[in-house]
């Protein structure tokens, strides 16, 4: 009868159980008997370090250090070593180890090794496993060092940098974001959320955005924010906070950066504060140019009115009243002309032309620092006001300029009227004048504009009698009148100017005709000269021509003006009847 298998009988068969199903799973089997201080080691224990078991005594007493011990890298030996002894003296619970073990080709294979204490009688083991993990480790290392040169980055870039968990509580803080939460330590950070961090609208505002980036796992970027630095300076942030999916696809990290614009937002504020005051500027320079319009109107206004007294009239106090009147509007309406150019000349164009100039000479340095669309919005509101300016200036100037030529006009009128008014005794009546000395007097009046312009005057007088009985002062008016139109109608660049007066008389009539070589007219233009507002003049009233024939028919004469056509001069005919 064959006796029945012992206790170790049937442990020594599980345990070639345990050593087949080791080496069908390509792993590394060792067995230590404390009795013997013995280590047994597997054949694939040394095929994964390149060497073969037949070179090593895995039968005899106290081989740990042959076996094992020695083959382990002089970094890591004295740790293994010291855990191993240590779970020796203390057998409880897994005995686990990571160390590196020499292969053959001379590299160095990093080793799990796990073993569990197997109590026999009289014959206590540890059996453990052997598995290569050097490209695990490897790749560990990989990891390591890509999040030792991220974090580096991370921790190097001047802009503010972290993540946070699911629930909004930061877990990576750089420290740019630090420092402008105010903290000194990026431990003073960690597991707060911002209302914890900022406990005011601001951490409210920070913390919805969080929560709607995990919820809704969608990004937001480029979001200009502001908040209080330490210093009670108000400070703002470009931000973009990007949603972190897991395996399963759920938002479980966001990243967050800001770019610090307070400079931009700053140097914003400031064109804008700029752009507004020129903005105001030219909106000043607009009104004074209506209000110039305004004050021209009104002088034309005056002049008319005046003038039609004077005529209706036809006296002598009404005159010296006009020129008392016009004499003071000329001289306040002066003052308030050179008070104008004064604040012109304070509103320096060129300076603001220059601004235009030179944010186009550094656009690629402003849009490095706005951005392209706002420097180019920069230049162009720039410009705009630039030449706005430029046209407002150019218009004042021009009504400036027809101010000063209706005031030179009434000035001219003032002159002939105060020769004549000295020595009269109050009254007017008509008395005899001499056309001639009319004629003279207005030539003297006019040499220089005569001389300045290039233009060739000649007087032809046939011989006779010119005395006519009439107002000295209007007659002179419309003499000096027809001339000076006769002037103005001559083309800058005419190569020969022309304007001839011829005047004779018979018994019964004087006539008097000036004939120029000037601009002409159409016949459409020549049926209407004498309507009152008419003008072909961009500064004349319309005035002139209609006081003028009004004054000649008021002393029993005709008026008349005639062209061939544009281009073809004109002949003024002006005929009085012999007293």
């Amino acid at each position: 009868m064959e006796a029945a298998p012992s206790a170790t009988d049937d442990l020594n068969k599980e345990l070639e159980k345990y050593k087949a199903l080791i080496n069908a799973s390509n792993t590394g089997a060792w067995e230590y008997r404390l009795s013997s201080e013995s280590l047994w080691c597997n054949d694939i224990y040394f095929s994964m370090l390149g060497r073969d078991i037949h070179d090593f005594d895995t039968s005899g007493n106290k081989n740990l250090k042959d076996v094992w011990a020695n083959l382990l890298h002089p970094d890591d030996k004295a740790t293994a070593v010291k855990c191993f002894s240590e779970y020796l003296r203390k057998p409880e619970g897994m005995y686990e180890s990571y160390f590196r073990m020499s292969h053959s080709d001379g590299s160095w294979v990093w080793i799990w090794s796990r073993g569990n204490f197997l109590r026999e009688e009289k014959n206590d083991a540890i059996i453990g496993t052997h598995v290569n993990i050097t490209r695990h480790k490897l790749a560990e290392e990989e990891i390591q060092q890509e999040r030792i040169l991220l974090r580096t980055l991370i921790d190097s870039l001047p802009d503010v940098i972290y993540v946070k968990d699911a629930q909004g509580r930061k877990i990576i803080a750089n420290p740019a974001d630090v420092v402008s939460i105010g903290k000194t330590s990026e431990a003073e950070v960690i597991g707060k959320n911002d209302l914890e961090l900022f406990p005011n609208e601001i951490g409210m505002r920070g913390y919805e955005d969080d929560m709607g980036v995990i919820k809704a796992g969608k990004a937001i970027l480029n979001k200009e924010e502001f908040f209080i630095d330490n210093d009670g300076k108000k400070r703002w942030l470009l931000t973009s906070k990007v949603p972190v999916r897991d395996d399963t696809g759920t938002v479980n990290r966001l990243i967050g950066i800001g770019h610090d614009i307070t400079a931009r937002k700053e140097s914003e504020e400031l064109l804008n504060k700029l752009n507004g005051e020129l903005n105001l500027q030219s909106e000043e320079l607009s009104k004074q140019a209506a209000d110039l319009k305004i004050l021209n109107e009104e002088i034309r206004k005056q002049k008319e009115q005046e003038l039609e007294k004077a005529i209706a009239q036809g006296k002598f106090e009404i005159a010296s009243e006009v020129l008392h009147d016009i004499g003071n509007a000329m001289v306040g309406f002066g003052s308030h002309l050179n008070r104008i150019n004064r604040s012109l000349e304070k509103n320096n164009v060129e300076t603001i032309k220059n601004l235009a100039t030179f944010l186009k000479t550094q656009h690629a340095a402003i849009t490095g620092t706005l951005g392209a669309d706002k420097a180019n919005a920069l230049v162009t509101i720039t410009e705009g006001i630039a030449k706005a300016q430029g046209d407002n200036r150019v218009e004042i100037d021009a009504s400036i300029t027809e101010l000063f030529n209706i005031i030179g006009h009434i000035q001219e009128i003032l002159n002939i009227q105060r020769q004549l008014v000295r020595g009269h005794s109050g009254t007017h009546e008509r008395k005899p004048v001499n056309l001639v000395n009319i004629i003279d007097d207005c030539r003297s009046m006019l040499f220089a504009s005569f001389d300045k312009q290039g233009i060739n005057f000649k007087v032809e007088i046939d011989p006779g009698t010119y005395v006519i009985k009439g107002d000295h002062t209007k007659l002179m008016q419309v003499i000096l009148n027809i001339l000076k139109n006769s002037v103005e109608a001559m083309s800058l660049d005419a190569p020969e100017k022309h304007i001839t007066m011829s005047m004779h008389s018979d018994d019964k009539v004087v006539e008097l005709l000036l004939i120029d070589n000037g601009v002409g007219f159409d016949a459409a233009t020549g049926g209407r000269l004498f309507e009152r507002g008419f003008t072909t003049k961009k500064t004349g009233t319309g005035l002139g021509l209609y006081n003028c024939k009004s004054i000649v028919e008021s002393h029993t004469g005709s008026f008349d003006i005639k062209s061939k056509g544009p281009g073809q001069g004109a002949v003024t005919t002006i005929r009085f009847a012999v007293n």
